[in-house]
């Protein structure tokens, strides 16, 4: 059987209920670099707010590849198996160049190192033990690099890339409400399936149903109170600031920034 097809197994997710994995898919989670996003929260310094808010990066991927699927399977164009599959896959890998704290630690990235998470998604992805697990899979490692930072190979598919990263992607419907589930700030209402059903392609681009305009607006408008009540929460800042200056101050004895190669 077709291993795209094929499903292994499931896993329970507080939001979607039960979450359908392929072969492909487990075969890939169970990396390293998929398995170490267990240990990496996805709100660095809200739990002093919010003390529920101990959710990781991992169970986002999870919630932001099962969406991708719901996408691929509803959008108005005839996609092959592999071809979602391969959206489901690139949604599952678009954070695995987060760092400890996750976004908290992009300054760092960006100023010692000069790479985005995003960059550190694509490299891992492309050059590290994954590569070979993606490739054993029969897929294209830096075609999935792109396609996991929202960048699609051909112009007349830009959607593709679009359902990864754009104004309305997987990523932001995932965060926005399991953000708001976990931390019970209660912004995170959002009819995200009215949404996909809703979606088409516009010349090559990803869009909405003028019908779906009130479903859209609300993650807009979820995303913007989040901002303001959990990510910028001023106590949440403030751990943040703290821990930051600490990594700062402990770099060269830790050496958190000698990164050689993909794998470390």
């Amino acid at each position: 059987m077709d291993a795209a097809k094929s499903y292994w197994g499931f896993v329970k997710d507080p939001l979607y209920g039960y979450i359908r994995l392929t072969e492909v898919e487990r075969n890939v989670i169970d990396t390293l670099a998929v398995q170490r996003l267990r240990r990496i929260r996805q709100l660095a310094g809200a739990e002093y707010v919010y003390p529920a808010a101990n959710h990781t990066r991992f169970e986002h991927v999870l919630g932001a590849m099962y969406l991708a699927g719901v996408v691929a399977d509803n959008l108005p164009v005839d996609l092959s198996s592999e071809e979602r599959q391969k959206i489901r896959l690139a949604a599952l890998l678009h954070d695995v160049g987060h760092a400890p704290f996750s976004h908290l630690f992009e300054p760092m990235l960006l100023r010692f190192l000069h790479r985005s998470h995003e960059d550190m998604s694509t490299w891992i992805i492309a050059s590290s033990d994954l590569t070979d697990v993606i490739e054993a899979q029969g897929y294209d490692s830096n075609e999935l690099s792109g396609l996991a930072v929202g960048k699609s190979g051909s112009s007349t598919q830009r959607f593709l890339g679009q359902i990864i990263s754009s104004s309305f992607d997987v990523d932001k419907m995932d965060f926005v409400v399991r953000d708001s589930y976990h931390t019970g700030a209660g912004y995170g209402f959002v009819d995200v399936f009215r949404l996909i059903y809703t979606m088409d392609i516009l010349e090559g681009n990803l869009a909405v149903d003028i019908t779906a305009l009130p479903a859209l607006e609300s993650l807009i408008l979820a995303r913007f109170e989040s901002f303001r009540a959990i990510y910028f929460h001023r106590a949440c800042r403030a751990v943040q600031m703290m821990l930051l200056r600490a990594l700062e101050s402990g770099k060269d004895d830790l050496q958190i920034l000698g990164i050689q190669n993909p794998n470390q």
